[in-house]
C-alpha cells in the first residue's frame, strides 16, 4: 500500500498475534472502523502488522514534519487530537493573545510539551515560534469545528468575548 493511500476494508485483514510486551502500538479487535478511516503514513508492504505509527488520520498530509512545541501546562492530549496554538505576546503592560495555528494534529504528548505534525513547508515557522515566543495550546474535542479564536489585547476584549458566548 503506497504512502497516503486510504486503508479500505479489502486492504486490511484482522489477524491474531501474540507479542511480548503487549499490543500498545498495534490496532486491536474493535479498532477496524477507526483504522478504515485512516491513511498509510508511508509505504506499507503486504503482510506487515500495522502499527499506530504506520497510519495517519485521513485529514493529515504525507509531506509532514514532527515538531516539538514546549508547553508549560497542557491538558491531556492524545495522539490524533487537534490543537489550536495561541501566541502570547505584547509587553508586560499590554499583553496580547493571538491565534498562531489552528487545528494542528498532535502526534504525541511528551514531558514538557507536544509533538505536532505540520506540513514540511511550515516546519521552520513552528520551530521559530516555539523558540522565540510563548505559545499556549487549546485542545479541541474530537469532531469539533475549526478554531474561531480571536485576538485579545485587553481585559475588556476578554470579557467581551466570554460574555458573548
Amino acid at each position: 500500500m503506497p504512502a497516503g493511500a486510504a486503508l479500505s476494508t479489502d486492504a486490511i485483514q484482522l489477524r491474531r498475534v501474540s507479542l511480548e510486551g503487549g499490543t500498545a502500538f498495534l490496532f486491536t479487535r474493535g479498532d477496524e472502523s477507526r483504522l478504515r478511516a485512516m491513511r498509510a503514513a508511508h509505504d506499507i508492504p503486504a503482510g506487515q502488522l500495522i502499527q499506530r505509527g504506520d497510519v495517519m488520520v485521513a485529514t493529515s498530509f504525507v509531506d509532514r514534519r514532527l515538531v516539538f512545541i514546549p508547553l508549560s501546562a497542557v491538558p491531556p492530549t492524545p495522539a490524533g487530537a487537534r490543537v489550536d496554538l495561541l501566541l502570547i505576546g505584547g509587553s508586560a503592560d499590554h499583553p496580547t493573545v493571538v491565534p498562531f495555528a489552528l487545528g494542528v494534529e498532535v502526534e504525541a504528548s511528551v514531558s514538557g510539551g507536544l509533538v505536532l505534525a505540520v506540513p514540511a513547508k511550515e516546519a521552520a515557522a513552528f520551530v521559530f515560534a516555539a523558540a522565540d515566543t510563548h505559545l499556549a495550546a487549546v485542545v479541541a474535542d474530537p469532531g469539533a469545528t475549526d478554531g474561531t479564536e480571536v485576538p485579545i489585547s485587553s481585559i475588556e476584549d476578554a470579557i467581551s468575548v466570554v460574555a458573548g458566548r
